[in-house]
């Protein structure tokens, strides 16, 4: 992996930045790991690594981290917002004295981003969420927030939409959404996150599951390596009872991404809601244990939790209960601990 560890190699960022923008969490760590043992001091592996630290709930080391990478490349916009970042995630941990503080130095690394790469539309979005929930007193702005996504139409259109669906949400205009996320698809054929927030209206708020598993399958051909949609894929067919083709779109999501089974777990919640599938959730469920999940995912806490439901459905409620106290162990504050307390 001797390639990784030289930062001045651009097809290693553009890898590692690819990786974090498409839920590849783990196979970033894989290669922050080995790059940051053997280069501490190098900024492309201390970026990694903050990441990495972020994204496993380590704020205080990433936070270190990031000012480590930004301090050796001060110019690199990359870096800057992997420091506003862990700035963020660090300010809603913090206490009552320091986060105030934070917050600022938050607002001020975007605004560094920005100026440093004046079209970094993940800096703006950011941005945007800063003006809309930070008080005026901390820098908040309102229309400095409706005026940045406005700047994102102007560099990316079908990113623009997407930023007004946040503006509606915070004007609590949810009647507008579905309109605007209908544009950015038509805006960007070939977006997938513009398919992917249509997909995930459609498998939500209005139950147009045909229509979820037709955006699905368009942001599969934009890009199959990504969990996403095989998800919103697999949740569209199980919510249709299309179980004929279910098993083969899971087969299919695991070939394309073998490293996240997300798919099974989001089947199989839905299955589990069919009072004749608890056994195909059963089957799910377990699949789905068998890999490691990406930190954002379904926990094995959660997932005995619903395993347990599952057997319990089929009547084998001895191993519900073992499934429900492994899912305790695991986790003290599992929804199974009510599971036990409801059978005692």
């Amino acid at each position: 992996m001797a390639w990784l560890l030289c930062a001045a190699s651009l097809q290693a960022a553009d890898t590692a930045q690819a990786l974090m923008d498409n839920g590849h969490h783990k196979r970033v760590r894989a290669m922050a790991e080995p790059a940051y043992r053997e280069h501490p001091n190098d900024p492309e592996a201390l970026w990694m690594m903050s990441f990495v630290k972020l994204t496993w709930g380590d704020h205080k080391t990433a936070l270190e981290l990031a000012e480590k990478a930004v301090a050796a490349d001060p110019r690199n916009a990359r870096y800057r917002l992997g420091l506003a970042q862990a700035l963020g995630e660090e300010a809603q941990s913090a206490g009552i004295l320091r986060a105030p503080g934070l917050a600022r130095r938050f607002k001020k690394e975007l605004e560094t981003t920005l100026a440093l790469d004046p079209k970094n539309v993940a800096a703006m979005k950011f941005t945007i969420l800063y003006d809309f929930e930070a008080p005026g007193i901390m820098g908040g702005d309102k229309a400095e927030g409706r005026a940045m996504a406005a700047r994102i139409m102007r560099i990316d259109t079908a990113e623009g939409y997407l930023a007004q669906v946040t503006l509606a949400r915070y004007d609590k205009q949810e009647n507008r959404i579905e309109g605007l996320l209908r544009q950015a698809v038509e805006a960007g054929p070939t977006s997938y996150q513009a398919h992917m927030a249509l997909a995930n209206f459609c498998l939500g708020p209005v139950k147009k599951y045909a229509e979820a598993e037709a955006l699905a399958r368009a942001a599969m051909r934009i890009d199959p390596q990504r969990a996403g949609a095989h998800t919103v894929l697999a949740a569209a067919l199980s919510e249709q009872d299309k179980w004929g083709e279910l098993d083969g779109a899971l087969a299919q999501s695991e070939k394309d991404v073998p490293d996240d089974l997300t798919p099974y777990f989001r089947a199989g919640v839905v299955c589990l809601s069919r009072g004749s599938e608890a056994a195909r959730a059963e089957r799910y469920f377990r699949r789905y244990l068998t890999e490691e999940p990406e930190p954002f995912a379904a926990k094995p806490a959660w997932v005995h939790w619903r395993l347990g439901q599952a057997l319990e459905k089929e009547g084998r409620k001895a191993e519900a209960v073992g499934e429900w106290q492994a899912s305790v162990k695991l986790d003290a504050e599992s929804p199974a601990k009510a599971e036990l307390k409801r059978v005692k």
